[in-house]
């Protein structure tokens, strides 16, 4: 007999009364009643007790709350009919329509009777955030999990389409990937993930934690004006973190194209990390082609071109490109007079045997000038 991830799921749910939470519920009731409290499980195992000695031993009581749903007060009247309790009053812990647990207060019920309702209270609401806790880590890792499978081109198999079913929403065309890296310390690292689930709530977008110091989004349904929105509030999240840096694959029609994305992205990110801004793929296209920037033919090529420029020709030229290739914006850029700039571009000319003012030339330039920074 097989069960699906919603049945798992819910079925732990239905346990999530850990051994742990219930030490929790009755070291932080205790705290406050001054009192004995009881944790137990539906099947009438203590979980956690102020008197430790009764920690694992069943509670008779706990059965009846747990089968007939209602409160229990045992007293001398009734002790009988259930051993190996004390008096006091047993509550159920409800989660929807279902016993999750029972919480018991040892004492006379005349003189705890005005507390117990309070004392159910709070164990359920600690109970309840546990369980969205839970839940809401199920769906962070089965986030992660679609993505991973996504993006490395795994078989959309049986299992994998379930679990994409399990999505608040489809997954519909067109797609495109953002990488986010962030090099922060942890308590700002903590906080991107929060950031990413405010941006993103109830859109259809996955998002989750790629690597060290990296996040994904898999934008679906993808309109510009969305995408409009997204990078708007990215680059004021940028403004703030300067470390945060993004790089934006291309946009695809179908799941199969998804690692073309996912690499784009990747691309765009390492130059993104160098260039301090978001960078989109388009942008940083030609570059992919050089599947290994690290090779020696790659570095003999930016150390011909550039040769011996001083770090001032190279920051000047680099400006020149950013600017792109507007003498008047560039000079007012680097704060110079432009015959100063016209004088600089020339010695460029002189030293490489390339003229950034020609656009042929400017191209192999600012090739190298991206490939030496990789």
């Amino acid at each position: 007999m097989s069960c699906n991830i919603t049945d798992v799921y819910y079925a732990r749910c239905i346990n999530i009364l850990t051994k742990k939470l219930a030490e929790d519920i009755v070291h932080q009731t205790m705290l406050r009643l001054r009192r004995n409290i009881n944790v137990i499980s539906p099947t009438g195992v203590i979980l956690a007790s102020g008197d430790k000695m009764r920690v694992e031993n069943i509670h008779e009581g706990a059965l009846y709350v747990a089968k007939n749903k209602e409160t229990l007060i045992i007293n001398e009247d009734n002790i009988d009919q259930y051993p190996n309790t004390r008096p006091g009053i047993n509550m159920p812990i409800m989660y929807q329509d279902d016993v999750i647990g029972v919480i018991g207060i040892t004492g006379d019920s005349e003189d705890i009777l005005e507390i117990a309702n309070l004392v159910q209270l709070t164990t359920e609401i600690m109970a309840h955030q546990a369980i969205i806790e839970s839940k809401s880590e199920w769906h962070r890792k089965n986030n992660d999990y679609i993505f991973e499978a996504l993006v490395h081109g795994s078989k959309l198999d049986a299992a994998l389409q379930e679990r994409i079913h399990k999505l608040p929403f489809p997954l519909v065309a067109p797609f495109q990937i953002l990488l986010v890296s962030l090099d922060e310390p942890l308590y700002t690292e903590n906080s991107i993930p929060f950031f990413l689930e405010d941006l993103f709530y109830k859109q259809p977008i996955l998002s989750g934690y790629s690597q060290l110091h990296e996040y994904y989004i898999l934008l679906t349904s993808c309109e510009d004006n969305t995408q409009q929105q997204i990078m708007k509030a990215l680059r004021k999240k940028q403004q703030k973190l300067h470390s945060l840096q993004i790089g934006v694959g291309p946009t695809v029609q179908h799941l199969s194209q998804l690692p073309h994305s996912y690499h784009g992205a990747k691309t765009a990110l390492k130059f993104a990390l160098i260039n301090k801004e978001i960078t989109y793929f388009e942008d940083i296209e030609l570059f992919s082609l050089f599947k290994n920037q690290d090779s020696e033919a790659i570095r003999a090529f930016h150390q011909r071109v550039l040769k011996s420029m001083n770090a001032k020709q190279l920051e000047t030229l680099q400006a020149f490109f950013n600017c792109n290739l507007q003498l008047k914006l560039c000079s007012q850029q680097l704060n110079i007079h432009r015959h100063t700039l016209t004088y600089r571009l020339n010695k460029i000319r002189e030293l490489t045997g390339y003229d950034p003012q020609y656009f042929e030339d400017a191209v192999i330039l600012k090739m190298a000038c991206d490939l030496r920074k990789l």
